[in-house]
Order: C-alpha cells, then structure tokens, then sequence
C-alpha cells in the first residue's frame, strides 16, 4: 500500500487529464563484457598423494537496448504505473581443464530483464497493485567468487483501506537461481517460493485490537552441491488479540495462537497458544505473568510442551531488578518425556559519574531438569547455534544421534548441508559442528539446528549459573570492562552414570580506546570450560585514514591467539587468527568515481591445518551527460589444508541514456 497519499486533485482538472501521461520516457542503449578464470588445486590424502587439477574460463559479452519510463493512465487517481525494461543478445565462451577429456561450449542466446509496477485507485478505499520484475547480477562472496543470480519476482495484492478493519490480500512468486563459471553441483541452486497472504486487523478502539494472518506457501529448493531437491507446502495462521487497560492503560493483556500445518520434505507442525498478562503496578513495578501449550511435530516425532513464567521488574532511573521463575513440562508420543523448573535474577546498573558513566549488570539463573523414559530418543527443536572460528559449536545435549541433525538458517529459508556447509565431530559424549570454510555459512553466523539424542531414565541435573559484567566509559574516550560466567552442574547419582558435570569458569578482561577516526581494542579470555578450555588474546583495530569530500580511506584488523588445552577427547592445540580489510572511495564531481577494497584472513591452527584468504576488487565508473561507463575487478583466493580456489574476473558495462520525456537519472 502507498506509504504518501497524492494531492487529489479537483473534478475539473481530473476531467481534464490525459489518458495517459507520461512524466518519464527515455531510451538507453548498453554494452556489457565479462570474463573470468577460475582454477582449483586439491591434493588427496591417500597412500599415494595425487593433485588433482582444474581450470575453468568463462567469456560472455551482452548488447542490450533498454525503455524506462513513468506516469499516469486516466489521472493519479486512477493509476500510476513505473516501468523499466532490457532486451538484447549474449554471447557467451565456457571452457573447463581438468584431468581427461576438455570441455568446452560458446552458448548463444536473448536478455530479457524488467520491473514493472502499477498502482490502481492508490488513495481510494480499495486499491490494488501489480509488479513483475526480472533481475541478472551478482553476489559477492568473501574470499569466494562471485555467484551470478536471476531473480524473477512477480505479485500482485489487492487493500482495503480502512481505520478499523484494514485488510490486504496479497500473491507473490519469486525465483532464485544462481550459477557460477564452474560446471558441476558446487554452487548452482535455484529456489522457487510461491505464497499467498491475507491479513486482517480489527481495531475497535486505540488500546484493543484482533488481528489475523493466513499464510499459504509452497517451496521448491535445490541447494548448491547436491541434486537432490526439497519440496513443501505450509499453511499458517496467526491470531493475535491485545487489549490495554488500566491507569494510562500501561496494562496489557495479549493472547497468540498460531497453527502451522507442513507437508513435504523436512516437514515441520505447529500448534501453540500463549497468553501473557502484564500488570503495571506503579510506574516503577510491574508483573507479568505467562502461559503455552506448544506442540511441535517434525520427521515423525512429536513433543507437546507445557510452560508457565511469573516476573515482576522494578525500574528505578539507574537500577533495574528483574526476577523470574518459570517450570515446563514436556511429553513425547515415540521419544523421551522431561519437565524442568527454575528461576532467575537479575539486576542492570546504568549510572552517568564524573569520569563518564558506569554500567553493569549481574544475573543469577537456577535450572532443574528431569528426563523420564531413557529408552526413548528426546528431541531438540530448532536449537541456536552460532559459529565462530575457529572454536568449535557444541549443541546443548549429550549423546545426539548424529545422522538425526538437520542445520537450517535463522529464518529457516535455507537448509545447510553435512560435509558441504558444515562438519559435525564427537567430542566424547558431546557433539560440535565446525563450518566448512569454502561453504555457505558465514563466520558468526547464527543456525537452528534439530535433533535427536539418547536420553537416560530418570536423569536428573541441576545447573547454577551467575554472569557479571562491569564497564566505565571514560569521557576520554577509554572504556575498560571485566566479563565473567561461572557455572556448576550437579548430575543426581552420576556415579553410577558415564555423564560428567559441563562446568564452565570463563572470564573476559580488557579495554577499548576510542577516538574520533580511530579505535583500539584488546582482551584476555579465560574459558575454563569441562569440555573444551582455551585461552586466547583479542586485539582489533579500525582507523580512518583519510576522510573528505573527495577521499576516504579506512582500514580495520582483528587478530587472536587461541591456547587450546585439550581433555581426554581433544587434542591440545593452538591457534591463530588475523583479518584485515581496507576501502577506498575517490569521487570527483558527479562525472568520476573510482573504489577499491580488500580482506586478507590468516588462521593457522596446529591440528587442522592453515588457511589464507584473499579478496581484492576496484572499480573505476565515469558518467558524462547521458553517456555512463563502469569498469570492475574481482580476484578471490582461497588456499585449505588440502585444496586452493583462486579467480580473477572483469566486468565492463556501457550505457547511453536517450531521453524523450523529463527524464530523471537513476
């Protein structure tokens, strides 16, 4: 829906609009050159060593001819229409050399690319839109190269617009497809998302509202490295209901029931309802109290979970208490049944003093847990997990059933795959995972991972945890802090059990030093950690070189040192970590503009080997009136333990704008 109404104009200029009015017409003509190599090394670990070498070449060059243009059909109160579109002719040259036979192929063909956008009776009651949009670029990768995607999206919704009962229902297809010079499944994928929406919101009144979400979905997803394809289809519905009251009516009592119903590969249903009252005693003290039936379905296994949470906070102008208890209760139809309790406290000092302002917080957490039925598998949904190099992730409990994992993204839009994105290692009776470092995902990249585990009968544990944090930001601009966490498990009669207690003392100390165009960094981390301990020194540091109307110039750098003291199921071992980056950007007027960047990674880790990354890129753009030019330079190298990926890439762009009609530059 239009975010700005249009000035409505009067029945006699409206009758004396045009048909159709152009407020934009222009013309454009485009030349395009690309060309790439892209060359891998592995080397096989076997008895008798071997290097296996390819070489991959790509050439393509695109003249186009392109129309942009803008306006109304029958007055602005009607309809308002944005349309852009390119056709042409490509040419292109793949070549591959590897071990064997060569291949080679000059492929020909046609462009098509557009966006399209037409808006019906955009300030009436009922509007509506249409759009269709077709897009050819590219994704960088760091320390990758580059990925060439097509990105067909088209839609179309139609709105009723109005205070107390707006309604929108909206339809929309997007296609992902992405390839890259090399042949083979290493990185091509394309994902087709088709979903259909209604939303609804009743609004009696400002403090009392009732709004519904209908959502029909189908996906079509082939992942990069892999053939194999997933397929589903979700219907979802949300119904959330607020009502405010009380004095100022701070008070607010909000129920959500949603209904999730999958079909398909990795299939995931949902039920859950969840009221939640909060009563604001004064304007310092409020309680909130909480309840959820949550039943959760997922590869056949099924777990209903019921919870309920009470907290009060009371909120000073510096000082913040906050106290929680809570207890759940979970049963399973096929796998292990388990209830849990506990509580926490915490309190969030935020004062300014004479040197600046001091902060700090300090949080106690108790948690008890009890798992029935250990001869049953339990199950984990959806878990967090982020990576972060070069430590290992450890999931929550012991004892998974590894061919059970299945890795998603955040959001669940993508799914990772073993020995591609990621590598799953026992440790003992704990499991880790480790990202792949050619692979999708990202360091600090948060996943939900699901799983299975073997659970014991009647296991019993008792875990305490308290965390403290502590800074004083100096108006100078230093800001010292302390970090620390200690936590205790306690197994009920573990010595007749193969568990150990995961008991962990880490503790953060360090500073940064701030500056108007510069910063400085650095920290020791003590992590007493039972299962895997580590110390490690932090250092980062970003400055600004030069920065003004014309130049800019920065740079930043991270590097840790990582002592690693092994346990009866690792190895000790010892790691470092450096990363450093720099960007610049020249511009002169509006005519010239010229950039270039860079990152380097180094990671030496003496058990799984070395690691180096580089990534370059420049870019030279010059416009002149109508006439526009855009030079690019990528050159990515990755070298593994047992592998190396390097590639050089050019991209050369040409275009001439023609306008007609008050043309407006993009």
């Amino acid at each position: 829906a239009p975010t700005t109404q249009p000035t409505r104009p009067t029945p006699d200029s409206a009758d004396r609009a045009p048909p159709l009015k152009f407020d934009e017409l222009s013309f454009e003509l485009g030349f395009e050159a690309e060309a790439q190599r892209r060359r891998v090394t592995t080397d096989t670990r076997q008895r008798y060593a071997s290097r296996h070498r390819q070489t991959n070449d790509e050439w393509r060059f695109e003249e186009t001819l392109g129309m942009r243009s803008s306006g109304t059909l029958f007055g602005q109160r009607v309809m308002r229409f944005d349309t852009f579109a390119r056709w042409g002719l490509s040419q292109e040259r793949f070549s591959e050399k590897r071990p064997g036979r060569n291949l080679a192929s000059s492929p020909d063909g046609q462009i098509l690319e557009y966006d399209f956008h037409l808006d019906v009776f955009p300030a009436g009651k009922l509007s509506a839109n249409v759009y269709a949009s077709e897009l050819d670029d590219r994704i960088p990768r760091p320390f990758l190269p580059s990925l060439d995607r097509r990105r067909e999206r088209w839609g179309a919704g139609l709105f009723f617009n109005d205070p107390k009962l707006p309604m929108q229902l909206t339809w929309e297809r997007v296609f992902d497809e992405l390839r890259s010079g090399a042949n083979g499944l290493f990185d091509d994928e394309d994902r087709l998302d088709e979903t259909l929406r209604y939303e609804a919101t009743w609004q009696p009144s400002e403090y009392h509202s009732l709004r519904m979400e209908y959502e029909y979905e189908r996906r079509r997803e082939k992942y990069s490295g892999t053939g194999t394809r997933f397929d589903t289809t979700r219907n979802y519905v949300v119904l959330n209901h607020v009502l405010q009251f009380g004095r100022d009516h701070l008070s607010r009592l909000e129920t959500l029931a949603r209904f999730q119903d999958e079909s398909g590969d990795l299939a995931r249903d949902t039920y859950e309802v969840a009221p939640q009252l909060r009563l604001q005693w004064t304007d310092k003290l409020s309680t909130t109290l909480r309840g959820q039936y949550l039943k959760e379905t997922f590869a056949d296994l099924s777990v209903r979970t019921w919870r309920g949470d009470a907290g009060i906070t009371h909120q000073l102008d510096w000082l913040t208490s906050t106290a929680d208890i809570y207890a759940l209760r979970q049963d399973s139809d096929d796998d292990a049944d388990g209830s849990e309790w506990g509580g926490s406290a915490g309190m969030f000092f935020n004062r300014e003093n004479k040197f600046g302002r001091l902060s700090a917080n300090l949080t106690y957490t108790h948690t008890a847990t009890r798992t029935n039925d250990g001869r049953r598998s339990g199950l984990a949904l959806s878990e967090s997990l982020t990576f972060r190099d070069p430590q290992l992730s450890y999931l929550a409990q012991a004892d998974v059933e590894r061919g059970s994992l299945v890795v998603t993204s955040s959001d669940r839009s993508r799914v990772y795959l073993p020995g591609i994105d990621y590598v799953a290692l026992r440790i003992g009776r704990y499991t880790a995972l480790s990202r792949v470092r050619n692979g999708r995902i990202a360091d600090r990249e948060t996943v939900l991972v699901s799983y299975t585990y073997r659970a014991a009968d009647s296991f019993e544990l008792s875990r305490d945890r308290l965390d403290f944090r502590v800074q004083q930001d100096f108006k100078f601009g230093l800001t010292p802090y302390y970090a620390g966490s200690v936590q205790e498990e306690d197994i009920a009669g573990d010595r007749f059990l193969s568990f150990r207690e995961r008991n962990v003392n880490r503790h953060r100390i360090g500073a940064t030093y701030r500056r108007p165009r510069w910063s400085l960094g650095l920290e020791y981390e003590f992590n007493d950690d039972s299962i895997d301990p580590y110390e490690a020194l932090h250092f980062n540091g970003d400055v600004v070189i030069l920065e003004n109307a014309q130049h800019s110039l920065s740079g930043q750098m991270s590097m840790s040192r990582f002592l690693f003291d092994g346990s009866r199921d690792l190895e000790r071992r010892d790691t470092t970590l450096v990363d450093v980056g720099m960007a610049y950007r020249y511009l002169l007027g509006d005519r010239f503009e010229a950039g270039a960047a860079g990152a380097f990674r180094w990671e030496d880790d003496s058990l799984f080997g070395r690691t180096k990354g580089v990534d370059l890129s420049a870019s030279l753009g010059y416009r002149f009136g109508f006439l526009s030019a855009l030079f690019e330079v990528e050159y990515d190298y990755l070298d593994l333990p047992d592998s190396s990926d390097n590639t050089v890439a050019f991209w050369f762009k040409l275009r001439r704008e023609i306008p007609v009609i008050a043309n407006r530059r993009r």
